[in-house]
């Protein structure tokens, strides 16, 4: 593993002069500063600010740069699944996107959709990186988006124009998908193939995903047994042998639902297994940023850490950032519209790519596979597989209500002894019932909607 020292002298050395050329010919350095990072925002990173004072034809230009590498121990990188996480990131950065960017060109689109998505990229490898280690290595270099007034939204629940920004970046992003594997077989199975398996479940029963899992099930059947009285209704019988018949199948190993959730969602013989696509994997507030106009309404997004990509539903990107940003008093109507914006999105985007190659596709095959893609079927996807949402919240929303200082803390512990104990108890702690109760609404709202049906 790199140290410190070494990712500093790699910048220095190397990756100054590498970003410096992106600026062409005509530009010269004036000067440059390397700041660390040491705030949360680098949970599982190792962040730097880089700042280029440059001469461009004259002029001056400032040019801050965020610069990310792979932190921790031989031992936390694989227990962690960093090496995995890292290594689709950069694809994401310099193949994904890229071929999206191509697709839109040789359909005669406006090529710099892509480029709207997310920061501009400067410098993106993963395994050996000459001059660094020895060892497995990331780096990832991107245009730092302060700069440019982005900024990521509030702590918990956004408001409706954030929300639908958001389901406006992650629709085509998904049709893109789509677009590839229908006009670009092969080059839609070469970056499956480039993206790497991330299983939930482990062979060891000790992996990130078993400890984060372990305490989520722990934490929400402990506060159901104990407030179950006040908790249901005379008239929530079906949600009670729902609640049951999770913990009876899943409360041994929950990471089975999540598995079974990412793989059974592209298996052929499951019904609409074609909405199966490339994800960003953890798109939530946190991996966002938002400009906002002179009425203070969202009029930009970009999206960051591609490092939970995966291949499979997309119910995954879907009901995590739903269920996470939505407050649970107005749920009902914010949910159901959004789903309906998503589509929206995303169909626009796939008919518009479709319709500009119909040298290759009958009209009336492109109006085919626009009904294949049709409301109805994506909604009936998505119910199967949404109760993901549900269960990241059930570890991931005390975080967020959490005090400052539990949460700096859980982030020590998670670094240094994730199957201690007190990082265990601090994990059923953190936020309390306020957390739970919250947790407990986004299940009965799961409940309510058809999404703990199949499981």
């Amino acid at each position: 593993m790199s140290t410190q020292q070494e990712q500093l002298n790699f910048i220095e050395r190397h990756l100054v002069f590498d970003i410096f050329k992106d600026f062409g010919a005509g530009a010269s350095l004036e000067s440059h500063k390397v700041e660390c990072s040491n705030g949360l925002d680098g949970f599982m990173s190792a962040l730097y600010t880089v700042q280029l004072d440059l001469k461009i034809a004259d002029r001056k230009q400032t040019e801050v740069v965020l610069v990310k590498f792979m932190k921790g121990t031989e031992a936390f990188r694989e227990s962690s699944n960093s090496y995995i996480q890292f290594a689709n990131e950069i694809f994401a950065y310099a193949e994904i996107l890229p071929a999206y960017e191509s697709l839109l060109r040789t359909s005669h689109l406006v090529s710099d959709v892509v480029g709207n998505w997310v920061p501009r990229c400067y410098f993106a490898k993963f395994g050996q990186v000459e001059d660094l280690s020895n060892g497995r290595e990331s780096v990832l270099a991107l245009k730092h988006l302060k700069g440019d007034g982005f900024q990521l939204g509030p702590r918990l629940t956004l408001r409706r124009d954030q929300l639908e920004a958001m389901v406006g970046l992650i629709g085509p992003f998904h049709a893109l998908g789509y677009a590839t594997r229908i006009l670009q077989p092969n080059v839609h199975a070469r970056l499956r193939a480039g993206v790497v398996d991330m299983p939930f479940v482990s062979d060891s029963g000790k992996a990130i995903f078993d400890v984060l899992y372990r305490v989520a099930f722990d934490r929400f059947y402990e506060f159901y047994d104990r407030q179950k009285e006040q908790l249901l209704k005379d008239s929530d019988a079906g949600f009670g042998a729902a609640i049951e018949r999770l913990r009876e199948k899943y409360f041994k190993r929950p990471t089975q639902l999540l598995e079974w959730i990412r793989t059974a969602s592209y298996a052929e013989d499951q019904p609409e297994s074609h909405f199966a696509t490339f994800l960003h994997g953890d798109y939530n507030r946190n991996n966002v940023l938002f400009h906002y106009g002179a009425d203070d309404k969202v009029d930009g997004i970009k999206a960051i850490d591609f490092q939970e990509l995966r291949f499979s539903t997309t119910a995954i990107d879907l009901s995590f950032f739903m269920y996470m940003t939505t407050a649970s008093e107005g749920r009902e109507e914010i949910y159901a519209d959004l789903l309906r914006k998503y589509h929206s999105k995303m169909i626009e985007m796939l008919e518009l790519v479709l319709r500009r190659n119909q040298d290759e596709l009958t009209e009336d095959r492109v109006d085919q596979l626009l009904k294949e893609y049709s409301f109805d079927h994506f909604e009936a996807h998505f119910k199967r597989y949404a109760f993901y949402g549900a269960m990241v919240c059930m570890h991931f929303l005390p975080w967020l209500l959490g005090s400052e200082t539990d949460c700096a803390e859980l982030s020590r512990l998670f670094d240094t002894d994730m199957h201690g104990a007190a990082f265990h108890q601090l994990s059923l702690d953190i936020a309390g019932d306020e957390a739970n109760l919250e947790i407990f609404k986004i299940v009965r709202h799961a409940y309510e909607h058809g999404y703990m049906d199949e499981i």
